[in-house]
Formats: structure tokens, sequence, C-alpha cells
């Protein structure tokens, strides 16, 4: 939990990867997990279409990635009761099956 509340507040730092995460792909990430950070300090639900986007965005840049990252996206409950939404990138597979250190981790509290 202590890397998601570190990504909710660190994702602005990050810098593309050439070939894995592009630029406008990664603004658009930004752009979008500010925007749902905004909706939970307002009080604003996130609804399951702009999930549904978001996934859509990542399988499409997946696919036009030169070589290719995996992704992990989780809507969840934590121990407190606090609902959350995120999304890690990993360079390959394998990464992603053992559990290694992401690329990219980005989350956002939902409203409920």
């Amino acid at each position: 939990m202590d890397r998601l509340k570190a990504a909710e507040a660190n994702y602005k730092s990050y810098t593309p990867i050439n070939g894995v995460v592009e630029p406008d792909f990664l603004e658009y990430l930004k752009e979008t997990f500010r925007k749902w950070q905004q909706y939970h300090k307002e009080g604003v639900t996130l609804g399951s279409r702009e999930i549904a986007k978001l996934s859509n965005m990542v399988a499409g840049a997946r696919l036009n990635s030169r070589f290719g990252f995996e992704k992990l996206a989780k809507r969840f409950t934590e121990e407190e009761g606090e609902e959350w939404f995120s999304l890690l990138i990993y360079k390959n597979r394998e990464e992603l099956e053992i559990d290694a250190e992401p690329l990219y981790c980005f989350a956002s509290r939902i409203h409920r």
C-alpha cells in the first residue's frame, strides 16, 4: 500500500522510455490520474466508463510500442475500506510474474 501512496504523489517525475512508453502516452496517463485524484478530492465517484476508456488506451499503446510492455490494472478495497485503482507497467511478462519493481506505478483513490 505504501507503494501506491508514493505513486499517487510521485507520478509527475516519470520520464518516457524510448520504444516502451512513448512521451504522449505517458502524458496521457499523468493527466488521467491527476484528474482522477481530483475527482476523489471533490467527492466525485470514478465510473467504470473512465476505467474502460483507460484500459482501451493502454491496450492500444501496448500494441503500438516497439518493444511492448505488460500492464497490471486493479480496482480494489484496502484494509481500511478505502477503494483504489492502480495501473502498474512492467517492461515484460517475466518482471510482472516475479513481482519486480514496475517501470511505472499510477494510483488513485476512488470516492464511494
